[in-house]
This record gives C-alpha cells, sequence and structure tokens, in this order.
C-alpha cells in the first residue's frame, strides 16, 4: 500500500486513479496520521459486504450508542447529552 498526502493526491489524481483502479491501494496521510484509504471500486465493494449485516451493524451500534447515553443520564442527572456522553466514555477509554 502507497501512502500519500493530500498534496501528492492534488498533484497526480489522474495518474493515482488509474492505479487505483488497477488495484493498487492508497493510504492518504494528514499530518502523517492516517485519514483515509482509496482503493478500486470492486475493492470497495468487498468491503461494504452484505447491505442487511451492514445495516445490522449500525443498527447495533445506534443500541450502544443510546445505552451510553442513557447510563451516563443515569449516572448524572441532567448531564450532558449523549454525544458529549459518548465523547466521555471514548476518552476513558483511550485513557
Amino acid at each position: 500500500m502507497r501512502t500519500l498526502s493530500p498534496l501528492d493526491l492534488r498533484r497526480s489524481l489522474g495518474a493515482i486513479l488509474d492505479a487505483a483502479s488497477a488495484g493498487e491501494r492508497f493510504l492518504i496521510e494528514r499530518d502523517h496520521r492516517p485519514v483515509a484509504v482509496l482503493v478500486s471500486v470492486e475493492e470497495g465493494r468487498k468491503l461494504d459486504g452484505d447491505p442487511e449485516e451492514r445495516r445490522r451493524r449500525t443498527l447495533a451500534a445506534l443500541d450502544r450508542l443510546d445505552a451510553i447515553g442513557r447510563a451516563q443520564r443515569a449516572r448524572h442527572p441532567g448531564g450532558p447529552p449523549a454525544v458529549d456522553a459518548v465523547r466521555l466514555e471514548r476518552d476513558r477509554d483511550d485513557g
């Protein structure tokens, strides 16, 4: 997998798209941090997987977010909204 900066991508977009369509993969980094992967449409479709499975995973993730928000509100009535609760939970898990 080749690593590119946004500037590399802008400079050579046509050639990079041609290479990606031929199967090459590209990791795009900003400030030395990975932000995206560029792959061919065929590879992207493989990553998407089964639409019903993707829907099930999405709903399960939303249920987990709802549970986090409910737990946070139960611990701290009148506390932060769900988005802030998720951020707090993520920071706690990362720390």
